[in-house]
């Protein structure tokens, strides 16, 4: 029906809601548009010292060019502000616990559970113990955010969708960013420990040993042997120990650990085209627009030297790259950063037992301000070793002893990597980083390699006996516990140049003995994407940065073989299961690797979950379902040892609960595997891997923007790779970045990175390079030839 023939009434009332879309769509485009970041011209200030340039490339990556480091760090948090200040002020917030100031009490929870940290009281703190020279470059770093916020027409354009101004950003602020990553990278509330606790004091002693080894053959250590699982059975029948059936275990309870962490691998000058090492570093973290990370490179004249690699909006710092001498990375380390201690509390609950004696608690009231509602006040309460962060699962008083909380946690150290001229520099400076423990791989330009820890070591007394081991929570009252400082450099963990002129890491454990014991026994990752890395290093003899980025890109199941053929024998030889012969079809043809195209390699990956999850998994069902507080998911890490024992050996007393023998149970799991995939009324060979591996790449805003928030993300590709290989995947979670470079021939180097280099939808850049980092196509490490030049200069 056209416009003719309506009512008059209501073409009018049509034409007014066109009008009104059309302007309101207009004047959002204005306040976009008005929020670009500056890519040309002159922006003068009284802060610097000198003319600064800044070049970008097609890519947006910028080149800074000045005269002094200072002034280096003006333009970078210049860029960082017009270009990713919404992050930096997320991540400020997240670790502060003031994000209900932006959403309201949606975010109230999560205030409250960070908020007892009080990580902005730490960070000015931090800020306060820094010298001179690091007080005045965050000073100035910090004048170089406000003037790039200032500098913009309009605030960036999610602060106009959430109807609240920006807050200028605070020296303490780059801390707070920082503390984002601690709160990332490490378990905020001692949740491994305080889980472990659960398992040892819920389960046989035998059947804790069995259920959470240290290791085993899917260990890769760069120091010392591999973990030989200990697979004798436990005596109490397994049966026994499950959730009843009728209490819902019929569904998967287990899901693969996916470690926030990273890979990263090096090889000795022996093994490349050149003199110098080479190293690959890919950090993998939850994916989302923009990159957690901002691509960078400036010129350091005093050094005569070029950094490169990428930053942390809101830190003045190289996090990973190379400085020409040097190229570093790292992966998360999953040592043993915390302690919980259990507190002896009197009848009237207001003092705890010390070495010293009875100390009463104090108490600090925090305001939460919480948009559109009414303040709210949290009393945190405070003991001599940390805070009180609950209660564990027999009820007792915790606090809790963490580095972030120490000022050793949090200093600008990190940024001496930037000067540093060889692998036994960037070593001894590892020691004294005030950042979330990391392995440390680092090559430099004469062929060295080294690994060690980057970070904190505390050093600590008593622990040592697996009754008072620090991986579960221990009263300290007696001061028999306790952390005596930190060990120095000397002290620390270190490999340099092995033997076999490779070094590997990839948050599994990575070294033995005492090396070990000062890091700690922590939740390390089974070990199979580690190994992996390992074999792909050692099945070749010479390097180059292609052979490097291969490696980054294997997504091959090896973690799987023994899985795809334990069903593909199942399929082959039990006429009770459905679909036999698509079935064995798509398992002999399933590639062999995490293969978007592949419905064999699904088949397989949700064929060991629902195993996992119906035997081994129903014990940790069932303590996740009586205890107050536990962590089924860091619980079930190492299920793959155990289950896969009594899947081999197949003992009659520990057929699962509900089931005649072993053969039942997994022909079961594989029917129940089959059904639930084709529930959604595809046939089994539509179901790929890639419909289950979408990616989700999203902006925390996208979803409140009716009609247009999609054009905010990513597009939504299927994608290769997995859990236990190096090509880590997930739709929200992944390699965030990818690194290749060899020091001094950073002109053949390779990088990629989810998403674009600016955060703004209407940038040129928002999302270039990133089917770069999808396809795995090798693009440059260093920026191309400026196409784009801002000139920041004194008053």
């Amino acid at each position: 029906m056209s416009l003719r023939f309506l009512p008059r009434w209501l073409t009018h009332i049509l034409l007014l809601f066109a009008l009104l879309f059309i302007a309101a769509v207009g004047y959002g485009y204005w306040v976009l548009h008005a929020s670009l970041p500056k890519l040309e011209g002159n922006v003068t200030s009284e802060q610097l010292h000198s003319s600064v340039t800044i070049d970008r490339d097609a890519q947006g990556i910028p080149t800074i060019g000045g005269s002094n480091r200072n002034d280096i760090a003006f333009a970078l948090g210049f860029l960082h502000a017009q270009e990713r200040f919404f992050q930096m002020d997320l991540l400020r917030r997240n670790a502060a616990g003031e994000l209900s100031e932006l959403f309201g009490i949606l975010a109230l929870n999560h205030d409250k559970a960070v908020r007892v940290h009080q990580f902005r009281k730490r960070a000015l703190r931090a800020f306060q113990a820094l010298g001179p020279a690091d007080q005045t470059l965050l000073t100035t770093y910090t004048e170089g955010v406000n003037k790039g916020l200032d500098e913009l027409r309009k605030a960036p354009f999610e602060y106009a969708l959430l109807r609240t101004p920006p807050k200028p950003w605070q020296v303490e602020d780059a801390f707070l960013a920082m503390f984002s990553m601690y709160i990332d990278l490490q378990p905020e509330l001692s949740e491994y420990e305080r889980s472990l606790a659960v398992l040892r004091d819920s389960l046989p002693a035998d059947w804790y040993a069995f259920l959470v080894p240290e290791g085993g053959e899917w260990d890769a250590p760069i120091e010392g042997p591999a973990y030989v699982f200990n697979d004798r059975l436990p005596t109490q029948p397994l049966a026994q120990l499950q959730i009843p059936q009728d209490a819902g275990a019929t569904a998967a309870v287990y899901q693969d650990f996916v470690a926030v962490g990273s890979n990263n691998w090096s090889v000795g000058g022996s093994l490349t085209d050149y003199p110098s090492g080479m190293i690959a570093n890919d950090m993998h973290l939850g994916l989302n627009v923009p990159n957690i990370w901002y691509r960078a490179s400036w010129h350091l004249p005093a050094d005569k030297r070029r950094v490169t690699g990428v930053t942390l909006p809101g830190v003045p710092v190289m996090v990973v790259g190379s400085n020409e001498h040097i190229a570093w990375g790292f992966t998360n380390t999953y040592g043993d950063y915390q302690d919980s201690i259990v507190l002896k509390v009197n009848d009237a609950g207001d003092a705890y037992l010390t070495p010293d004696g009875w100390q009463p608690f104090t108490t600090e009231i925090e305001t939460l301000k919480v948009k559109d509602e009414p303040d709210e006040s949290l009393a945190i309460k405070h003991t001599i070793w940390g805070p009180v962060i609950g209660e564990d699962h027999k009820h007792r008083p915790l606090a809790l002893r963490w580095i972030a909380h120490d000022p050793e946690g949090a200093n600008l150290n990190l940024r001496q990597l930037e000067a540093a001229n060889n692998v036994d520099e960037a070593i001894q400076l590892a020691a004294n980083m005030g950042i979330p423990g990391q392995n440390l791989n680092v090559v430099d330009r004469d062929g060295n390699q080294g690994w060690t820890i980057a970070g904190r070591l505390p050093k600590r007394v008593g622990f040592n006996s697996e009754r008072l081991s620090s991986k579960y929570p221990q009263d300290w009252s007696t001061g028999e516990l306790h952390w005596n400082g930190y060990l120095s450099a000397a002290e620390y963990p270190k490999v340099i140049n092995p033997a076999g002129s490779r070094i590997w890491t990839a948050n599994a454990r990575v070294v033995s003995g005492s090396m070990l014991d000062k890091i700690g026994h922590g939740s390390y990752a089974l070990g199979a994407r580690q190994q992996q890395i390992a074999k792909d290093l050692n099945d070749k003899t010479h390097f180059s940065e292609q052979d490097m980025l291969a490696i980054a890109l294997d997504d091959r199941a090896l973690f799987l073989n023994r899985w795809q053929q334990l069903l593909l024998n199942l399929a082959k030889e039990n006429s009770d299961i459905e679909n036999a012969a698509t079935l064995t079809e798509l398992l002999e043809n399933w590639q062999g690797r995490a293969s978007k195209t592949s419905a064999g390699y699904l088949i397989v990956k949700r064929f060991r979950e629902n195993v996992i999850g119906a035997s081994t998994g129903r014990v940790i069902q069932k303590l996740d379902e009586d205890t107050d507080f536990f962590d089924p998911v860091r619980a079930s890490v190492y299920l793959e040892y155990p289950t896969w024992a009594l899947i081999t050996e197949q003992p009659a007393a520990h057929i699962p609960e509900g089931y005649r023998n072993w053969q039942e149970f997994l022909v079961a799991q594989a029917n129940r595997t089959l059904s639930d995939l084709t529930e959604n009324g595809k046939s089994l060979r539509e179901q790929t891997w890639g419909e289950a591996n979408i990616l989700t790449i999203r902006h925390p805003l996208s979803s409140a923007i009716p009609l247009l928030g999609e054009l905010l993300n990513m597009p939504g590709q299927p994608m290769d790779g997995d859990t236990y290989m190096p090509r880590v995947q997930k739709p929200k979670m992944g390699a965030s970045e990818r690194m290749v470079v060899a020091p001094g021939h950073e002109e053949n180097g390779i990088f990629h990175m989810a998403a674009g280099q600016s955060g703004h939808p209407l940038s040129s850049y928002y999302a270039l390079g990133h089917w770069d980092w999808v396809e795995g196509n090798a693009s440059p490490f260093l920026p191309g030839p400026e196409k784009w030049r801002l000139t920041l200069s004194p008053e």
